[in-house]
């Protein structure tokens, strides 16, 4: 039901003027979610995962992917332990893609790896509309997990960040990603403590420092670092289950061993 404001915003009796009230209209675009579990993967298996690749995009000089060189990238991953890929995130150029370029990239990569590798789509946007949108066609193709940003460059409320996953969070298995140097905007841990909630929140991919990775591992959030350079420590020191890589891209074998080999001694 709908509240509208009174065209005459004068008070009958005292006739002083007095703001109208705004109209209150209800989310009519929900999302069209399904309970079934999502392409065989549960959030649990989400939540297993140590290292994801942050997977690179190469292009055709006519600016099409190179899906030639893309799938020999992914093959690399795979022989060298990667257990996850993020297609069309920052690393992939997903901010240079048409929404119709980056679905198409997420469903060639479910279909031609996504038995040996988990597929986590970056369907994330600043518009809540979007993400929504990009979401459910990510999901309907086959992505096994979707990777959320915060609003970026129109900063948000907190209510307002919480609004926004919770609303994509209620299609599947969700990482959410905080890189405040690129969106301008911290996801403080009050949101995460909100959103956590939610049965499809796999985790955090957190690239603010690992005092904040530990904070939230004491909570029970599962938290992959963002930071390479931090990644061991955040992994063995304060409990990390893994990270989202660039270097993986350069050096799979090598991100691999600094997840799954133990404590490296200095």
């Amino acid at each position: 039901m709908s509240r509208l404001a009174s065209p005459l915003s004068l008070s009958p009796r005292a006739g002083a003027w007095r703001s109208p009230e705004a109209s209150v209209i209800p989310n009519l675009h929900l999302p069209m979610r399904s309970l079934e579990v999502k392409n065989r993967t549960s959030v649990d298996d989400i939540k297993g995962l140590r290292l994801i690749t942050a997977i690179k995009t190469p292009y055709l000089p006519d600016g099409r992917f190179d899906l030639e060189a893309y799938d020999s990238l992914i093959h690399t991953q795979i022989v060298n332990g990667a257990e996850g890929v993020v297609v069309g995130g920052t690393t992939g150029e997903g901010h240079l893609m048409s929404w119709d370029e980056h679905i198409m990239l997420i469903g060639h990569t479910v279909n031609c790896f996504g038995a040996r590798i988990k597929v986590i789509g970056n369907t994330g946007s600043n518009s809540t509309r979007e993400a929504i949108h990009a979401t459910e066609q990510g999901f309907a193709i086959g992505m096994h997990g979707a990777l959320h940003i915060n609003p970026y460059y129109g900063k948000t409320s907190v209510q307002g960040m919480v609004s926004h996953f919770e609303t994509v969070l209620s299609m599947g298995p969700t990482i959410i990603y905080n890189v405040p140097s690129r969106t301008g905007q911290d996801i403080p841990p009050v949101v995460v403590s909100r959103v956590s909630r939610n049965p499809n929140m796999a985790g955090v991919k957190e690239c603010v420092g690992n005092d904040r990775v530990r904070e939230y591992v004491e909570g029970g959030v599962t938290i992959w670092s963002g930071n390479d350079d931090q990644c061991h420590d955040a992994r063995w020191d304060c409990g990390a289950v893994g990270v989202i890589s660039v270097t993986s891209n350069l050096v799979p074998g090598l991100m691999h061993e600094l997840m799954f080999a133990g404590r490296i001694r200095r």
